[in-house]
């Protein structure tokens, strides 16, 4: 649950952080942090639903600046999947199978 601009996306230390406000239901949250997610050997990202299609695309695909928290999770050594159905992946441009 890393929602900017809240603490705990900018948290450098902790490998857990908690967080009492959420933007969305539960207001209260415990979350990894990016320490801990970019330091991790295998990270999988699971979306699915055309709900989802929006922001995907923002996230793979989109040179936002601030990046999405999605997009900051890269493992320094480590590999990231993402595990998308077909209606997640609807607005994708690159070609299935093929983003690093």
């Amino acid at each position: 649950s890393l929602f900017p601009p809240l603490p705990p996306l900018q948290e450098q230390e902790l490998l857990v952080a908690s967080l009492e406000d959420s933007p969305k239901p539960p207001p209260e949250r415990v979350t990894l942090t990016l320490p801990v997610l970019n330091a991790a050997r295998s990270v999988l990202v699971v979306a699915a639903g055309a709900s989802k299609a929006p922001v995907i695309q923002r996230i793979l695909e989109g040179q936002e600046e601030p990046p999405l928290p999605a997009a900051l999770v890269r493992p320094r050594s480590g590999r990231l999947r993402w595990l998308l159905d077909e209606a997640a992946a609807s607005e994708l441009t690159i070609p299935r199978g093929k983003h690093s």
